[in-house]
């Protein structure tokens, strides 16, 4: 299954509209947490810079642990579904920032305050298909991303959601980089088996 561009439109723009509406009708049910709460700051020149460099560091350690021989298998499979896309920086700068600020909205900002932050991260890995009962390698990296999840839980505890949303926002664009780097690889390697 290849990946399109019209696809990843479709679906960057349900994440950041979709999930942001999801979040809502959540919280419009709850009288714990109000929706447009998560929305507080405090410090924003303090909470952006930490929520990127939490992201950073997240996206060169699961790039180190993706380069690890057993889980080789994985990073191709990710590689491949997106050898068709052709990405471009405003590509990965969109998908990126819906992702960053969707996901971060529906997860940490309505479901983690009802649900846990621990739960709410597993939940997150989980309906991404990170982890798979069919697929060891491909959970090891799960179990990993639960981690970086937290962390992003952890961020708008200690911070707010924008820290959140910056640290989503820049490991979803390293790691992007990395998928275009690989599938290109593999796609020039397929060429001089050719």
């Amino acid at each position: 299954m290849l990946l399109t561009k019209k696809a990843m439109f479709t679906l960057s723009v349900f994440t950041l509209f979709g999930f942001s509406g999801i979040a809502y009708l959540i919280l419009a049910f709850s009288d714990e947490v109000q929706y447009f709460e998560m929305f507080n700051y405090d410090n924003l020149l303090l909470s952006i810079p930490v929520g990127l460099g939490f992201g950073a560091v997240a996206a060169f350690i699961g790039i180190l642990l993706l380069k690890l021989p057993p889980l080789k298998e994985t990073s191709t499979f990710y590689a491949n579904l997106f050898k068709g896309l052709d990405l471009h920086w405003p590509d990965i700068l969109f998908y990126s920032f819906c992702a960053g600020v969707g996901e971060e909205i529906l997860f940490r900002g309505a479901l983690q305050p009802l649900l846990g932050l621990w739960f709410a991260a597993i939940l997150f890995v989980i309906l991404h298909g990170y982890i798979s009962t069919k697929d060891w390698k491909k959970s090891i990296y799960g179990v990993f991303l639960i981690f970086i999840s937290a962390g992003f839980g952890y961020l708008v505890l200690y911070f707010d959601i924008y820290a959140a949303m910056a640290a989503h926002f820049i490991f979803d664009v390293i790691m992007f980089i990395k998928l275009k780097r690989d599938s290109r690889a593999i796609a020039s390697e397929s060429t001089e088996l050719d």
